[in-house]
This record gives C-alpha cells, structure tokens and sequence, in this order.
C-alpha cells in the first residue's frame, strides 16, 4: 500500500467514527430529497425539448464554446434569462459551481474586498478562495455588519437568494440598497430561487443554475454587457470546458416557461413546505438532529417507510439535520405520510 492510498484509508476511518462518511445511495421511495422542486424532471413537455435538440445536434457540444460548441440552444437559454433577470447580456456555464467560482476568481482582484455571507454555498466559498480579493466572512444575514464593512466601490458582496441548506431567503432588496449608496458589486445566486421566487433587488450580476427546479444542468450568469464580455475572454472555467450538451440547454428552456407560465407549481411547493414547518420561506426545510448519528439513523428509518428524505451533516451544515424538499407534484397524502412519519 503507498503512501497515498494509506493516508486515504486513515480518513476514511476518521470519517466513518466521525459519522461524516458518505456514500452514493441510488433514489428510493417518494422523494423528499431532490430539487426537482417544481416537479418538472420527467415532464413529457421538457422531454421533448430534449429529443428534438438531440436529432438537430446531437449529443453533445463537441468543444468548447469558442471552438465551434456553441449551439443554438445556449444562445435561446441566456436571453431567455436575460430576459427574466433585465439584464444586458447573459453567459452559459457547465454547472452553478463553475460559474459561482469561476465568475469570482475572474472579477475580485488584487485591490478588491469581497463579503461572503457565513452560509454561503461551497461553490461561492471556492471563488472567493481562488479570488486574489481580501475576503470577510459576514455573520448569516447581519445587515448591519454589512453596513459596516462596505468600505470602498471595489467591494463584492457575494450571497445566495434561498440558501441551498437551511432554506431561508437573503434580504436582497436591503443588500442591493446598501450596494447601491456605497457603489458596490451585488452578486446574487439564484440557485433556489429561480422558478420560485422573481428576482428581488437590483443586483449587478446574478447566477442561475438550472439544476434544481429547472430540472436541468449548467448555469447562467447575467449582468452588465461588458462585465460579461469580459469574463467571455478572462474567465477560465468557461474558455477551458467544452459546452453544455445542446439538448440539456433546450430541455432546461423548456423547464424554465413552463414555470413561468404555471405559477402554481411554485406556490404548492411553498404551500406544502409550510405544511411541514409554518415558518418556512422557501419549499426546502431543515429538520435538526441530536448528531450525525442520529441524523442517519433517521434517514433509514423514513427510507424504510420508503420515504426518501437525506442527512446533512458537517461542513455542510453546521450540525446534523435532514433536509427535506417540497416538490409541486407531491400529493397531499404522500406529505400526510411523511408528517406522521417524522412526528
């Protein structure tokens, strides 16, 4: 055994004692895990988007976007959001995390300060650590310690709309306000908001993953024609990967007017997350637990009522809880059994 493989043995033990192992566990039962929170996935209209662009272009892009991967599709996807966020110019990237880290690292430079909310998402973390900026970590959405520490116009405040773990929702309007008085850059990832919630504030660039309610894959990036322009020519995570498959940007075109043009599947996501926790903002709710321990114990529990609900655990929270998600096509009687199966 080399030294590599002896040192990757020890963490895993580590891990496991620690109750911090994970495991790929394929889907099982009603899904409560997820973040198909519109229920859009296996829509016979988003499935045919898909087949059609597959016939046209194939599978997938074939190089970069520079180099010929470009298709029509992406093109349809950034200006339909674009459209959405009032923006000048839009950007296509392969994930939300290539796009949060890559949008970071290319724009916050030496001489920059960046101001990265506490519960921020891993992939805004990795920007902000790849980025040459100073970075200060803000308490949870402490408007006043933002206040504080909007310094200078060269300053990023980097939040996420509905953040991925506990649910609750940036106050966007107050941020863009106080960016707006102190000339500061507003970044906001719309990961769990688009397709829920219309875009709050007036924020300088904004990020769309289309992974979750938009039931797809990539990102688009908005905001300002040069700022975009630039990142098209700076920005590494784009130039260096080829480009999304063709039928998942239409698929997710597809995903993204239907929920604009059915409301109601956003407003029954919230209505039955608020049948699990009143006091929810957003379909994802967050149930603690005493440990990481007790955290799996109760996911196979609720796995064995076939009740697909998942643990979170640290670094990706800050302790222990499973993480439910409230999809618009979940009945009211599978939300019956997942309420007495918790109680």
């Amino acid at each position: 055994m080399n030294r590599l493989t002896a040192d990757a043995q020890a963490a895993l033990e580590a891990l496991e004692s620690a109750g911090l192992r994970r495991r790929i566990e394929p889907a099982r039962g009603i899904d409560f895990s997820s973040n198909d929170t519109l229920g859009l996935r296996r829509d016979p209209r988003v499935i045919a988007a898909a087949v059609t662009a597959l016939r046209e272009f194939g599978a997938g892009a074939g190089a970069a976007r520079l180099l010929r991967g470009d298709c029509a599709p992406h093109r349809e996807l950034e200006t339909a959001l674009r459209d959405h966020a009032g923006a000048e110019d839009a950007l296509l990237f392969g994930s939300g995390y290539l796009a949060n880290l890559g949008l970071i690292e290319s724009l916050a430079g030496e001489g920059w300060t960046i101001l990265s909310d506490a519960d921020n998402h891993a992939s805004l973390i990795a920007g902000c650590r790849a980025a040459k900026a100073r970075v200060e970590i803000i308490p949870h959405n402490d408007l006043s310690a933002y206040a504080q520490a909007l310094r200078n116009d060269r300053t990023m405040v980097v939040t996420e709309a509905v953040f991925s773990m506990g649910g609750d929702r940036a106050p966007i309007g107050s941020l863009a306000e106080l960016c707006q008085e102190r000339d500061a850059t507003l970044v906001v990832d719309e990961a769990h908001s688009v397709g829920i919630f219309p875009c709050e504030g007036d924020a300088t660039l904004r990020i769309f993953p289309c992974g979750k309610a938009l039931a797809g894959a990539g990102a688009v990036i908005t905001g300002p024609a040069a700022i975009l322009d630039l990142l098209r020519s700076r920005c590494r995570t784009f130039l260096f990967t080829t480009a999304p498959p063709p039928a998942l940007a239409a698929s997710t075109l597809a995903a993204f007017r239907i929920a604009q043009a059915e409301p109601w599947r956003a407003v029954r996501a919230l209505a039955l997350a608020r049948r699990v926790d009143p006091n929810a903002q957003s379909p994802i709710v967050l149930v603690p637990c005493r440990d990481n321990e007790d955290a799996l114990e109760r996911q196979r529990g609720l796995q064995a009522l076939g009740l697909d609900v998942r643990a979170v655990r640290p670094p990706t929270v800050r302790t222990a809880a499973l993480r439910l998600s409230l999809h618009a096509d979940r009945t009211d009687d599978e939300v019956d059994r997942l309420l007495e199966a918790l109680a």
